[in-house]
C-alpha cells in the first residue's frame, strides 16, 4: 500500500499541472513588469530570466520541507510554496546587485508592514522588509525576495533574485557540480574550501571587469568610439582566445596546437559581426571580456563531435561550396575541429547560425560586397550575376581543394582579396560582353585557379 504522503504529492502535482497555464501567464507578466520598470530606472540591469518550478523539483521540495505534514490539501501546499515562479534580475557586476535592490524601493510603495505594492502593476507585491542580502546554506550571500501576484483574488507566490553575471554563473556551477553530485558529500569540508577559493577568484574577476568597464566608459565619454582602436581591440581579443584555447586544450588532451592565426581570424570575425554594428561598442566589448573569462571555467569539449542543428545549404555558390566542405571536415581534421569548437564556444547563437555568419564574413573579406556588387556593370543584370557567381564558385572550389586551415588565415585572405580584385578588374577590361566571357570561361577558371593556388 502506497504511503499517504505520496498520495498527497500526486494530488499536489496534479493540481500544479491543472494550473500550469496560469503560472505561465503570470511568469510572462512578471517578466514584462520588472523589465519595463528597470529599463526606465537603472542602466546596470541586463535582463530578466525566469522559470516555473519543475515537477521533479516540486516533488523534492514537498518531501524535503515536509509539506505533507504541514498542509491538509494540495491547494494549500502550492499557496505556501514561495518559489513557485522564479525570477532573476541579472546585472553586470556584484556592486550592481545592491544598487538594483535599492531601486526596487522607487518602483514599489509600502502596502502594509512587510509588503510593498508595484507602481507599474497594483497586483504585484514584494516583501521588502526581508533582511538583504540573505545568507545561503553555502555561506555566501544572495539578494532573494519573496513576492506574490494577486490573480483573480488569489495570491500566487514568486521569488525574485538579483544576481550579477558572475553570481549567475556560479549558481549554475554549484547546482550542476555540487547539489546534483552526492559523491561530494564524503569530501564535504575539503570541497567547501576548494569551491570557496573558486568563488573568491570569480569575485576578483568581477572587480577587474568592473574597473575595465568604468575605464572604457570614462575614455569614451567624449566620443562614440570605444577608447581602444581597431588594431588593439583585435589583438587583445585574439590573445585572450589563444590563451583560453591553450589552457582548455592542455587540460583535456594534454598538448596544444599552434592556434595564433586562427585566434586572429576569430578576433576579426567578432570585430566585424558584433563590434562594428553595436550601438554601444564599449558595452559589447566588456560583455565579450566577461564571456571569455567565464569560458575559462566552463565545460566545452575538444573531443566530442560537433553537431549542426540543420544540414548546411546556401543559395550562394561560394557559401554553399565552402560551407559543405567545412561541415564535412569539422569532425575529421582535428585542426578544423578545434577551430569550430572555439568558434561555437565564443559565440552565443546556435551552431548553424554562427557557422553561416562565419562563412559570410570569409566571403566578404575576399570580395568586399560594396565593390563586388558593382562588378561587370556593363553586362545585363542576369549575366552580371552569373559571371560573379562563376568566379566566386571557382574561388571556393580552389580553397576546398587546398583544404588546409590556412585558407582562413588573415594573411592568406588578404592576399586572396588583392589577387581576386585585380583579376576581376582585368577581366572587366578584357571581356566587355558576357558572351565573350562565357566563351573563355574554362580558360578564365584555370587562370583564377592557378593564381589562388600560388598563395598556398
Amino acid at each position: 500500500m502506497t504511503l499517504a504522503l505520496f498520495d498527497f504529492i500526486k494530488q499536489t502535482i496534479a493540481e500544479f499541472e491543472q494550473n500550469y497555464q496560469t503560472y505561465e501567464f503570470l511568469e510572462n507578466a512578471l517578466k514584462h513588469i520588472f523589465r519595463d520598470a528597470l529599463k526606465a530606472e537603472d542602466q546596470s540591469y541586463i535582463r530578466i530570466s525566469s522559470r516555473i518550478k519543475q515537477k521533479e523539483s516540486l516533488k523534492e521540495k514537498l518531501i524535503r520541507n515536509k509539506f505533507y505534514l504541514k498542509y491538509d490539501d494540495p491547494d494549500e501546499a502550492l499557496s505556501n510554496l514561495s518559489d513557485l515562479i522564479g525570477l532573476i534580475i541579472e546585472c553586470r557586476f556584484i556592486a550592481d546587485e545592491s544598487r538594483i535592490y535599492n531601486k526596487l524601493f522607487d518602483i514599489f510603495k509600502q502596502h502594509d508592514d512587510n509588503y510593498f505594492q508595484c507602481l507599474y502593476d497594483e497586483n504585484v507585491f514584494l516583501n521588502l522588509r526581508m533582511p538583504q542580502p540573505q545568507l545561503q546554506r553555502n555561506g555566501f550571500t544572495i539578494y532573494r525576495i519573496d513576492g506574490y501576484y494577486l490573480f483573480q483574488g488569489k495570491e500566487v507566490n514568486f521569488e525574485l533574485q538579483i544576481k550579477s553575471l558572475v553570481h549567475s554563473f556560479w549558481s549554475e556551477v554549484e547546482h550542476q557540480v555540487v547539489y546534483k553530485n552526492t559523491n561530494f558529500v564524503a569530501y564535504d569540508a575539503f570541497m567547501k574550501n576548494i569551491l570557496g577559493t573558486i568563488r573568491d577568484n570569480l569575485d576578483v574577476v568581477d572587480r577587474q571587469l568592473e574597473i575595465v568597464y568604468k575605464e572604457i566608459l570614462t575614455t569614451s565619454s567624449n566620443s562614440d568610439y570605444i577608447g581602444m582602436d581597431e588594431h588593439n581591440f583585435k589583438m587583445f581579443v585574439a590573445k585572450t582566445i589563444n590563451d583560453l584555447l591553450m589552457i582548455k586544450l592542455t587540460e583535456e588532451i594534454g598538448f596544444t596546437i599552434d592556434f595564433k592565426k586562427c585566434s586572429s581570424i576569430l578576433s576579426q570575425f567578432i570585430y566585424i559581426t558584433d563590434f562594428l554594428s553595436a550601438e554601444q561598442p564599449q558595452i559589447k566589448m566588456v560583455e565579450y571580456f566577461e564571456h571569455l573569462n567565464l569560458l575559462r571555467i566552463s565545460d566545452f569539449s575538444f573531443t566530442d563531435e560537433i553537431k549542426l542543428e540543420l544540414p548546411y545549404h546556401h543559395d550562394d555558390p561560394f557559401n554553399n561550396v565552402i560551407g559543405q566542405y567545412f561541415e564535412s571536415i569539422m569532425n575529421v581534421d582535428y585542426e578544423w575541429h578545434v577551430f569550430f569548437v572555439m568558434l561555437f564556444a565564443i559565440q552565443s547563437g546556435n551552431n548553424i547560425q554562427d557557422f553561416t555568419q562565419f562563412i559570410n564574413v570569409i566571403k566578404s573579406l575576399i570580395a568586399q560586397p560594396s565593390w563586388y556588387e558593382n562588378s561587370f556593370n556593363a553586362y545585363p543584370e542576369i549575366e552580371r550575376q552569373k559571371a560573379k557567381d562563376i568566379l566566386m564558385k571557382e574561388l571556393a572550389i580552389c580553397l576546398v581543394e587546398n583544404g588546409k586551415i590556412e585558407i582562413i588565415h588573415e594573411d592568406k585572405l588578404y592576399r586572396m582579396m588583392i589577387i581576386f580584385r585585380e583579376f576581376v578588374e582585368n577581366l572587366q577590361e578584357e571581356y566587355t560582353s558576357y558572351d565573350k566571357f562565357a566563351e573563355d570561361i574554362d580558360f578564365i577558371k584555370e587562370i583564377l585557379h592557378r593564381k589562388i593556388s600560388s598563395i598556398f
